[in-house]
């Protein structure tokens, strides 16, 4: 009786349906007959008491042979195993087929759906976990032929859920596993309990039950209130013995796996395809869930885990779960390797590199822009080439530039705007490793051919000879140009050549252009009509001229210019100046050489009106005179 109550008790506590029990005394006409617990009976007052807005369904008492196993389409098949409880005038048993069916005839892959359909699974799975937990051995559906249990199918949902019946047979071995359905029970009970997400909610119940309703704290006080004149103290002991012993035997029978991620050995993952299955191990425990979310994570087994996604965009991050460990996986879709667009093409900002294998060409209408953030690794061969009528937008922020670079350290052929007077614009970038890959016109780091272009807030360095900024005109095309705030360095021919149409440079630090022997310029300057504007720059360490003008006019303001190897600014071959308010020091000239090593140049027929520049340490202050015979020497008025 002890175990019966206990059995029963623990249902109830669970959350499951079972029959109420009290223990009673028998007396027969004032003679004491004995002891017994009083069983509330499954049938329809049960149901009205335990399902008052769910009642009506069919219940049916598992007879011996009553093992869910499909028999065919025959009700008579049924009959004497599934004995029916109530709605006996319908004589219907047509749910007991299809339950039998389901969890007879499905096929694996479909198995799961099928049994939740015509039974609530959950319910299932935690009185079947109860079960192992009491070490039931009384037989029932767990492990004998399917005896001593109800079925109630409810009418809210269509779904049979299990009643447990004849618990006197419990508490029997501590040590049993908690599989022996295996090799003791049908094989409905087999398929249920190793399908792969109901073995992981036996194992959750088990481990559930152990922590609570089965735990010492919660057990040995009902133990202990056993009434006295059925339970002896010894059996008490026992029951108590028991719970301590099995709570632990049951915890050792649970996998002790934790959540991993075998998917390229959880490393960051590049692919082409437009998909990507995700999969490791997992505690049974614990559902994985996926960026929040657990509803499409599948379990092959009991511990591990699957999870296949599309990929939306380039960088797709996925933050796998359980609760207790979390990991994230970076999974990058790269498409994009260069080629010829044919429609306006966005590079989004991405933490994994766009490696391109040809040159980009950008034709006429279409536009490129390229997000902040992202890094395009150029092979050594390829360029960005901006065709008349084709716009490059690319865009990124300070804490975020876009960056173009050789593939693994090796140089590039630059980015090439050949005519094109779209409004091109090149800020908050990074250009660096380029060299001269084409001709006519000629790629460098930055290259405006008759076009027009903004290069701002931006790093050009690392040239392989070839200069870092230039500006020609080009088949009829004049280049307009926008130099604003960029810093550009380490540059093997002059750091900034312009040539003809309109320059505005203003506010950039330019230094380091040099390659051996080979006088290279800061800014060169040449055949400017329209008046090149130089303000605010700061140009230093280069090997010939910090500011060389040939045939040009210019506003030239601001600048600080020093350590030149020849002239901080040389003025020839008729140009027209304004020089305002630079800071000119340390020109250092050649040794013996009277041309070179001036703070001011002015030379060969151009003009210069010089105004409030500060000039230190050079060899010549400001100085005029005739370097080709072809020109006379040079003129300035000084304030």
């Amino acid at each position: 009786l002890d175990q019966e109550a206990l059995g029963h008790d623990l249902f109830r506590r669970a959350g499951l349906p079972a029959p109420d029990t009290r223990f009673v005394t028998l007396y027969v006409n004032n003679w004491r007959e004995g002891d017994y617990l009083d069983i509330e009976q499954v049938d329809n007052d049960f149901l009205e008491a335990h399902f008052p807005d769910d009642k009506g369904g069919n219940l049916y008492r598992g007879a011996d042979g009553a093992d869910l196993r499909y028999r065919g389409s025959n009700p008579d098949a049924y009959r004497p195993n599934y004995l029916k409880k109530n709605n006996r005038d319908a004589d219907d048993y047509s749910d007991i087929i299809a339950l039998t069916d389901a969890l007879t005839n499905s096929d694996d892959d479909h198995f799961r759906a099928a049994a939740e359909q015509v039974a609530d699974m959950e319910e299932w799975l935690r009185w079947f976990a109860i079960q192992a937990v009491l070490d039931n051995h009384e037989g029932a559906l767990w492990i004998g032929k399917g005896d001593d249990y109800f079925l109630y199918r409810r009418p809210s949902d269509g779904r049979f859920i299990l009643i447990s019946w004849d618990h006197d047979t419990l508490f029997l071995f501590a040590d049993h596993s908690i599989w022996e359905p295996d090799w003791l029970g049908p094989e409905s009970v087999r398929r249920i309990l190793h399908e792969p997400v109901f073995t992981r909610w036996y194992y959750q119940n088990i481990a559930a039950l152990a922590a609570d309703e089965f735990s010492t704290a919660e057990m040995y006080p009902r133990i202990a209130a056993l009434p006295a004149a059925v339970v002896s103290d010894q059996d008490k002991d026992a029951l108590r013995d028991f719970v301590a012993n099995r709570i632990p035997n049951l915890l050792g029978q649970i996998p002790g796996t934790t959540l991993s991620i075998s998917t390229n050995g959880g490393a960051d993952i590049v692919t082409t395809a437009d998909e990507v299955t995700l999969e490791g191990d997992c505690s049974p425990l614990r559902d994985v869930s996926v960026n929040g979310s657990t509803a499409r994570v599948q379990y092959p087994t009991a511990t591990t885990w699957r999870y296949t996604a599309t990929l939306p965009t380039r960088d797709n991050i996925f933050v796998i779960s359980d609760g207790r460990d979390t990991y994230t996986i970076a999974v990058y879709r790269d498409t994009f390797h260069g080629g010829r667009l044919t429609e306006d093409t966005t590079l989004p900002t991405s933490n994994y590199p766009y490696r391109i294998d040809e040159t980009i060409y950008v034709p006429e209408g279409v536009t490129l822009t390229i997000e902040p953030g992202a890094e395009l690794q150029f092979c050594s061969d390829c360029l960005i080439w901006v065709e008349p009528g084709g716009r490059l937008l690319a865009t990124g922020t300070a804490a975020q530039p876009v960056v173009f670079t050789g593939r693994d350290g090796g140089y590039w052929g630059g980015i090439l705007l050949d005519r094109t007077q779209e409004d091109n614009r090149i800020e908050h970038a990074i250009v660096e490793y380029t060299r001269e890959v084409v001709e006519n016109p000629r790629a460098h780091g930055i290259a405006a051919f008759g076009a027009r272009v903004t290069v701002a807030d931006s790093v050009i360095r690392h040239t392989d000879f070839s200069c870092g900024f230039v500006s020609y005109p080009w088949l009829g095309f004049y280049p307009t140009v926008y130099l604003l705030r960029n810093e550009i360095y380490d540059i093997q021919k002059d750091a900034v050549h312009v040539s003809e149409g309109y320059a505005f440079i203003q506010g950039n630090h330019i230094h380091d252009a040099r390659y051996g022997v080979y006088p290279f310029e800061g800014i060169e300057v040449s055949d400017m009509v329209t008046p090149a504007v130089l303000l605010d720059n700061h140009i230093h360490d280069v090997t010939d001229d910090c500011l060389d003008l040939n045939h040009s006019s210019a506003f030239i303001a601001r600048n600080v210019l020093h350590d030149c190897a020849d002239k901080g600014i040389s003025i020839g071959q008729p140009s027209s100046t304004t020089v305002v308010n630079n800071l000119i020091y340390s020109c250092r000239g050649q040794a013996g050489v009277p041309t070179t090593g001036a703070g001011i140049a002015v030379k060969d027929d151009a003009v210069s009106r010089i105004v409030n520049n500060t000039i230190s340490g050079c060899q010549y202050g400001i100085r005029l005179y005739q370097a080709h015979s072809e020109y006379g020497g040079g003129r300035a008025t000084v304030v």
